[in-house]
């Protein structure tokens, strides 16, 4: 019979796992709301208008005081109210809680009505991440250029009325978790819909990779260009030098406003009697000439200010041209 050493044995032992914590890990426990001898369970049908994380300190005052006025319920009104049989409310976390409370104020700015909701960030993030999943594969499957588009109302479609805008909770956090998804590339968030670039190697339709057909002028942007003209492939207009134009070039606000332009389809880059020139379509011509015209400085100062960023070089004064 073999004998086992006092070393060995304390060795043994820092393998096993302790039973007592182990019950411990595994204990099933949350926190709930009891109600006293209800003969049944009553529910009514609710949707999630809207999501807001409130700083732990705050939140603890809120879970403690739902009568208390709140400035954060005043401002989010219009995600309460009733519908089609529907009540529409505001669902809000706390900062590190895992839990939520689903208010409706009725107009108030109270929690008029509030209802107790265990482990209402998983649900959130579980939802965010489907709605994720679906932008995900419909661009890489459908896309023929890297770029796909998929409104907020197809998103409510397929998702049981999923409330998403450019503005809302939900719509912030869908866009950092999409950014956070190696097959994006950029993404912008405008009023209807999100525009997203992705990388040209998860797109099926994708995988030539080759100028021609398969790349915007965003995509193209990604090169660093410097002194280019902007011309419409089919229509003659005036043009004006790029002096530079990256993908840092645009602010977010002006990648929204000039999204149209950002999708335009590239067809042909060649030496032209303006120095080099970008042959683009799927675009208005005036578009892609106020583009070019705001790039050079020709627009209001405040407008250039929102949308190129502060940090860029400050692109020259050039005198119009016309594109024959």
């Amino acid at each position: 019979m073999d004998v086992i050493e006092p070393e060995e044995l304390s060795c043994l032992k820092d393998q096993f796992v302790n039973l007592d914590e182990l019950k411990e890990d595994v204990k099933m426990k949350m926190n709930v709301c009891w109600r006293r001898k209800d003969t049944q369970i009553e529910t009514d049908p609710c949707v999630i208008q809207d999501v807001i994380e409130l700083p732990e300190s705050e939140y603890a005052r809120f879970y403690q005081n739902l009568l208390d006025d709140y400035d954060f319920i005043a401002e989010h009104q219009d995600a309460m109210f009733y519908k089609d049989g529907q009540e529409h409310a505001l669902l809000v976390l706390g900062e590190g809680q895992k839990d939520g409370i689903l208010v409706s104020s009725e107009g108030t700015n109270y929690a008029r009505y509030s209802s107790f909701i265990p482990h209402a960030r998983e649900i959130v993030q579980d939802d965010i991440r489907r709605l994720a999943d679906y932008c995900i594969r419909e661009g890489t499957a459908n896309s023929e250029d890297g770029s796909w588009a998929v409104t907020y109302e197809e998103l409510s479609c397929h998702f049981d009325e999923a409330a998403v805008s450019s503005q809302n909770g939900f719509g912030k956090l869908l866009k950092e978790e999409l950014r956070q998804r190696e097959e994006i590339k950029e993404l912008i968030m405008t009023e209807d819909c999100i525009e997203m670039t992705y990388h040209m190697e998860y797109c099926e339709n994708c995988q030539q990779g080759a100028l021609e057909g398969a790349m915007n002028l965003f995509s193209l942007m990604g090169c660093n260009l410097y002194d280019v003209h902007l011309c419409d492939g089919d229509e003659d207009h005036e043009l004006t030098t790029v002096v530079e134009l990256n993908q840092d070039t645009l602010t977010e606000d002006g990648r929204r406003e000039w999204s149209d332009v950002l999708n335009a389809k590239v067809t042909s880059i060649y030496e032209g009697h303006y120095g080099v020139q970008i042959g683009l379509t799927g675009c208005p011509a005036e578009r892609l000439r106020d583009f070019s015209f705001m790039l050079a400085g020709h627009c209001p100062a405040e407008d250039y200010d929102r949308w190129v960023n502060s940090g860029e070089h400050e692109q020259a004064q050039t005198e119009p041209k016309q594109f024959m």
